[in-house]
């Protein structure tokens, strides 16, 4: 039977998962922006527009993409950082979990958080996208390296994170 002390661990391991999972979200977000405002000349907030589509419709993410780099529509942009933020808090919260239920630490945990940014990139473009009838990331973007390199600025936060604090995930539970 938990005890307090290990529920109060437990929820704070949860809140930590969700805030690290954001700090990745954010890495993310600001590298695909800088990189649809430069080289890929599209609208810097043409992803927050993508990922509120399914929301509020194509219009918003439409207009980004043919008036040019800083186009700012205010509310949908901020529905699509806020949809992107509740998406990245899930999976950093499922990592932490994973992450001390497996003991990582040290190298194997930055590896492991790397991969795990990868395989949620596809779970998100393969399952989560289709169901919600977002627009597809792979079509806009143009490149499945990109993508890549999106998952693995989501995932290196989660996997720095068991080295930064081990007490987290290398303590045994308590009896």
């Amino acid at each position: 039977m938990p005890t307090p002390r290990d529920t109060g661990q437990s929820i704070h391991l949860l809140l930590l998962g969700a805030i690290v999972g954001m700090i990745g979200g954010i890495l993310m977000a600001l590298f695909t922006m800088l990189a649809t405002a430069t080289y890929l000349q599209m609208g810097f907030f043409t992803p927050l527009y993508a990922i509120a589509a399914p929301l509020i419709g194509q219009q918003p993410l439409m207009t980004s993409l043919l008036q040019g780099s800083f186009y700012l529509a205010l509310g949908p942009a901020l529905l699509g950082l806020v949809v992107h933020l509740l998406w990245a808090a899930l999976w950093g919260l499922i990592f932490g979990l994973l992450a001390h239920r497996l003991h990582l630490s040290g190298s194997v945990s930055i590896i492991s958080g790397l991969v795990y940014g990868v395989l949620v990139m596809l779970v998100m473009i393969l399952i989560v996208v289709p169901i919600v009838g977002a627009p597809n990331l792979l079509q806009l973007l143009g490149s499945f390296l990109f993508t890549i390199a999106n998952a693995l600025f989501y995932g290196l936060p989660l996997g720095l994170w068991p080295v930064v604090q081990p007490q987290l995930f290398t303590a045994l539970p308590a009896r």
